[in-house]
């Protein structure tokens, strides 16, 4: 039975690492949780709605500038399909949770 929330341990670990545990993964489930790159229209998007009294509050301003820098949380449940080398592109089929 294929079961990616079944897990004895959660780790952060470097991409080479990534890579390197993909490749051997074979047709095993897996879950990870990655942050995605900061997407420009999102960015744009959230500072249209800022109004002027939140730029004067410095607490507001600290909060907004690690939301607007950081990337959005992703999780991907899947299996992989095709490997391509060391940190290149791997396909990947998600899976459904």
């Amino acid at each position: 039975m294929y079961n990616a929330s079944a897990f004895a341990s959660e780790e952060k670990i470097c991409l080479t690492k990534v890579a390197k545990l993909l490749e051997e993964a074979n047709t095993a489930c897996f879950t990870v949780c990655f942050t995605s790159k900061v997407d420009e229209k999102a960015v744009k998007e959230r500072l249209g709605k800022i109004k002027p009294r939140e730029i004067k509050d410095r607490t507001a301003v600290r909060n907004l500038a690690h939301e607007i820098l950081e990337g959005k949380e992703t999780t991907i449940v899947g299996r992989l399909s095709k490997a391509s080398g060391k940190l290149g592109r791997s396909l990947i089929i998600d899976l459904p949770t």
